[in-house]
This record gives C-alpha cells, sequence and structure tokens, in this order.
C-alpha cells in the first residue's frame, strides 16, 4: 500500500512538472526579439523576465550591451523606482549601477514574477489531468469479493484460474460459494466534463500570457464582433506584457544607439496565407 502511495505521489508531482515546463515554455517564447547584440541569451532574457520579473539592460565596457538580473542597491524615488542597482550574472559578475547608467525591462505592468501565477496553473491542469487518468482506470469492472477470512485463499484461487481463462474450474469439496459475495460498483465516467474543465483552464493561461485562444462555446456562426469581444482579456494581458518590453527597448535604441525591436506572436496565421507551388499553406509571424 505504500509502494502504491509512493508511485501515485510521485505522478502526480512528474505531470505537474511537465505542465509547469509548458506553460514556462509558452509564456517565455511569445516575444520575438530582432537586432540584438550578439552576446545576448535571447532565452535568457525571456526566462528572466517570467522568474524575476524584470532584467536591467546596461552597457559593459567589454561586452557591449546586455542584460542581467538585478537587485536593489540604496533608496528608491517617489513612485518606488530603483535607484541605483547591482546587476549579478551567472558566472560572478556583478556591478554596481547609477540611475543613468541602466534600463529596467518589465515582464508587465504589475511588475511581479509570472512565475507564481504559472505555478497556479500548472498545479490545475495537473490535478485535472491526473483526475482523469484515475477516473479512466476506474472504467475497468472492479471485482470486490466479500468472504470469511478463512475462505480468502480458496477466492484467490479461482479468479487466478478466472483471469487465467482456464475452461473448467476445480475447488474444494467444502467450499461454499454462497458464502462469497461480488460487488460490482464501476465509477461513473466524468472524463467528458473533466475534459470541458481542462480546456478552460487551459484558456484561462492562455489569456494570462496575451495568447489568443477559441476556446469558447460554438454556435452555427461567430461574427468578427463577437470573437473580439470574447478576446478581450487577451488583448489587455498581452498589452501589459509588452508595452513594458516596447518602451524599454525604445529606451535602450535611444541611450545606446541601437536597432532593437520586439514583437508578439503566438503561431496565428496572417488573413491571407499564400500558398507556394506544392499547396503547402505558409504562415508568418504576426506583429502586434
Amino acid at each position: 500500500m505504500k509502494k502504491r502511495l509512493i508511485n501515485s505521489q510521485l505522478e502526480n508531482y512528474q505531470t505537474y512538472l511537465m505542465y509547469l515546463r509548458q506553460c514556462r515554455s509558452l509564456a517565455e517564447n511569445v516575444f520575438k526579439f530582432d537586432g540584438l547584440p550578439e552576446y545576448v541569451d535571447v532565452a535568457f532574457i525571456n526566462k528572466t523576465l517570467v522568474n524575476k520579473g524584470s532584467i536591467a539592460w546596461f552597457k559593459d565596457e567589454a561586452l557591449g550591451v546586455i542584460a542581467l538580473p538585478w537587485v536593489r542597491q540604496g533608496s528608491l524615488d517617489v513612485y518606488g523606482r530603483p535607484t541605483t542597482i547591482r546587476v549579478i550574472g551567472s558566472n560572478g559578475y556583478t556591478r554596481v549601477l547609477k540611475p543613468d547608467e541602466y534600463v529596467i525591462m518589465w515582464d508587465n505592468y504589475g511588475k511581479y514574477p509570472l512565475i507564481i501565477d504559472i505555478c497556479q496553473y500548472a498545479e490545475r491542469l495537473a490535478l485535472v489531468t491526473r483526475t482523469i487518468d484515475i477516473n479512466v482506470a476506474q472504467q475497468k469492472t472492479p471485482r470486490i469479493w466479500k468472504t470469511p477470512t478463512e475462505k480468502a485463499q480458496s477466492v484467490k484461487d479461482l479468479l487466478n484460474n478466472v483471469d487465467g481463462l482456464e475452461a473448467s474450474v476445480l475447488t474444494y469439496e467444502d467450499i461454499n460459494l454462497d458464502d462469497t459475495t461480488c460487488i460490482c460498483e464501476p465509477a461513473p465516467f466524468v472524463t467528458d466534463k473533466l475534459d470541458i474543465h481542462k480546456n478552460n483552464d487551459w484558456a484561462e493561461f492562455l489569456r494570462l500570457i496575451g495568447v489568443s485562444n477559441l476556446s469558447m462555446m460554438k454556435k452555427e456562426r461567430n461574427i468578427t464582433d463577437e470573437i473580439q469581444a470574447m478576446q478581450g482579456g487577451t488583448i489587455a494581458s498581452r498589452f501589459s506584457r509588452f508595452e513594458p518590453r516596447k518602451k524599454a527597448i525604445d529606451e535602450i535604441n535611444e541611450k545606446w544607439n541601437t536597432n532593437i525591436s520586439v514583437e508578439y506572436y503566438d503561431g496565428e496565421p496572417t488573413m491571407n496565407p499564400e500558398e507556394d507551388t506544392t499547396g503547402n499553406v505558409s504562415y508568418e509571424i504576426r506583429k502586434w
């Protein structure tokens, strides 16, 4: 029993980690940066923004314009913004920067790490997935046998013969089958309802990170205005995440004469996909 419990807990945790990886990957990879200095690692930037909520851009004499995590050093201004900060690299690199030496890029206008909410959604998705797994497993008709203790081994032997597809089953002469009761109680099938709940959780998460989705109750036809209204929360979340990046990029370009740009995309096809000569439909990254 303990071994089964441990295995179940491990499966629950592995399912949670699976959804955590997927959700983090989606949240990190909805932005595309162009014109970055060659030394800058865009994956590191996206990961830091999601996990820390912000990243500091500055110009190093040897490496050029780079971005690293930071901690506050000193006091705040009247709006609660840091004045002096310390940037910290993974290799131990550290440097104190004055207000005119850096630009802070935030992940969202709430200025909080999105990983907090991502963990919550990963846990909810893992919970409903494991519940679906259990419900599907319970569709196998259970056989619960009620019998006196002294007849338990005899019943096990009978069941082994039945499961072994034996045509004839031999047992003891004095066994009383009337003392043995089989209780069959299949679990109700609710996986279809749980799938709907899971899709709703996914839709909420995609709305959080600003990815368009049409997970809705379908009508015969949804007009454009209805679809746009349904995507209102997605557009607001997208604005909250895109604008801080764009504002920081504008400051970086002006301060250090770079030509960096940022785009928000979620894999949506263009309104007029073009077909190549092979008949395959090609899609473009859609700017926002």
